[in-house]
């Protein structure tokens, strides 16, 4: 059961089988084993994945050869990061993960926003929002303006 949804989330997310596979010969054959890992700890998976080490027996007499792993493509780490992501932020907002539920489109939603959920703005909670003194005479139109800054900025096009 936890092979299947595991299975279905990567395929959901355009991960190929080899590259699942060899997940799986990394211990990462569940979606509950990827709670806790950073984007960090998922790009020196990738990093294991492509390059593991050690070397591959040679056919006959010749001598072995390095063994060059499985080859993970740049768009592939980059769901794979996006994938690590969204399941370990299903658990920090506890809700149920559902695998078929889980596509690349929502995926990479909650990957877009994953600085201003990491790093709200701290100008946001400082700001006093005031309305504009009223506006007595057309002449003071740059006065108002400029008393709300974003405002004004927006405007200017800075």
């Amino acid at each position: 059961m936890a092979a299947a949804q595991f299975t279905l989330y990567l395929n959901n997310c355009n991960i190929n089988n080899a590259v699942r596979l060899a997940l799986i010969d990394q211990g990462l054959d569940t979606c509950d084993s990827l709670l806790g890992l950073n984007d960090g700890d998922m790009k020196a998976v990738c990093r294991r994945i492509i390059t593991p080490g050690g070397t591959m027996p040679g056919r006959g007499a010749a001598a072995g050869r390095a063994n060059r792993g499985t080859p993970v493509s740049f768009v592939s780490e980059k769901n794979l990061r996006k994938v690590c992501f969204y399941r370990n932020y299903m658990h920090r907002i506890q809700r149920t993960f559902v695998a078929a539920t889980a596509t690349l489109a929502l995926v990479e939603d909650v990957w877009a926003d994953r600085f201003d959920l990491e790093n709200p703005d701290r100008d946001v909670e400082r700001e006093v929002i005031r309305d504009p003194a009223p506006m007595a005479k057309a002449d003071d139109i740059k006065k108002t303006w400029t008393s709300r800054p974003r405002l004004w900025h927006a405007l200017k096009g800075s």
